[in-house]
């Protein structure tokens, strides 16, 4: 097919460099939109992860969970059995898409939690969300030689709107 002056001017036109501003801006456009559709695509779809007010699933907490006190105190570490997510705090609904909160609490020798308390947030409602769901959780405790123990432990929640 020969080539026209419409295709010499189009070819042209977008063989330009593009300035370093606008790269960036498309760079950036471009993260963004990758970024969107990975939070609707792989995230929010996904069984594994926790809705507010409906159950945890037990692999998501087992996966984040951390333990704060020396492996050496016990044997086996607490397992999560059941609890409920938190709600996405309704001060922070309309100012606010997303947030986070790191809470640390005690799983006591008959697998109830105790101690609970914020350790980072974006903002205190979503640590208080994230403490009022803990409060009712349930573990099958830690064990030291076959013998329930007291273990400390700590999770972090990702709030999205």
């Amino acid at each position: 097919m020969p080539r026209t002056q419409d295709h010499i001017a189009f070819a042209v036109l977008f063989s330009r460099r593009i300035p370093v501003m606008s790269q960036y801006l498309v760079d950036r456009g471009f993260a963004a939109l990758s970024l969107i559709t990975t939070l609707l695509l792989c995230d929010c779809s996904s069984p594994n992860l926790a809705l507010e007010g409906n159950p945890m699933p037990e692999r998501q907490v087992a996966t984040y969970m951390t333990s704060v006190t020396p492996s050496s105190a016990y044997d086996t570490p607490p397992k999560f059995l059941k609890g409920y997510a938190p709600f996405f705090p309704a001060t922070e609904s309309k100012t606010r898409h997303w947030g986070y909160a790191v809470v640390e609490f005690s799983v006591t020798a008959d697998g109830a939690t105790s101690d609970i308390r914020p350790i980072a947030a974006t903002a205190y409602s979503f640590a208080e969300e994230a403490m009022f769901a803990v409060q009712n959780w349930r573990f099958a405790p830690a064990r030291k030689h076959g013998q329930p123990v007291v273990a400390r432990m700590r999770l972090p929640f990702t709030f999205r709107s």
